[in-house]
């Protein structure tokens, strides 16, 4: 039996489930999500990640990080600039740390974070502009404490933001 409709002329919705952007009428991803969610929503993200190119002494250092830390990156999935910037880090990311609990917020561009997309024992943080990273350190007692971010833009010259959040990891260590 053939179909009712040539298969060019079925029109499937790519993100059924996603609120769509008011402004560019694209899909956002909001709250908690993965990093495969990320590189599957967008593909700026996949194709940033994809070229992104990371020299092999970022990736080692990135690998002897030895403490445990929490990292929390809030982006917008609308944003330039966090599809700009974190494809480096998302890069980087492919290549798991276990000293490095890697969380992601998708959030509005109000950039407003509901405190119950925070993981728990983290005290939520304001997002003033996207993508922010946060690293929280383990400390006595199971305590973790905000030592440092990364905000829209990696502080140094020709940096990317996977190269500030190593920096950021090892200024703490």
């Amino acid at each position: 039996m053939l179909p009712l409709f040539p298969p060019a002329t079925i029109q499937q919705d790519p993100a059924p489930n996603l609120p769509c952007d008011a402004k560019d009428h694209q899909p956002l991803l909001l709250g908690p999500c993965s990093r495969a969610q990320i590189l599957a929503h967008r593909e700026v993200f996949r194709t940033g990640t994809e070229h992104a190119d990371l020299p092999e002494a970022l990736k080692t250092r990135w690998m002897a990080i030895h403490r445990p830390f929490t990292l929390v990156l809030a982006f917008g999935s609308w944003c330039s600039d966090s599809q700009h910037e974190i494809p480096s880090f998302l890069a980087l990311d492919g290549q798991p740390n276990p000293f490095v609990e890697v969380h992601f917020i998708g959030v509005p561009r109000t950039k407003e974070i509901e405190a119950g997309s925070w993981p728990t024992g983290l005290a939520p943080q304001k997002a003033e502009k996207v993508p922010t990273a946060w690293v929280y350190a383990l400390g006595p007692g199971g305590q973790q404490t905000l030592v440092g971010s990364v905000v829209e833009h990696p502080p140094k010259a020709n940096e990317t933001f996977a190269e500030a959040v190593v920096e950021v990891l090892e200024k703490a260590r």
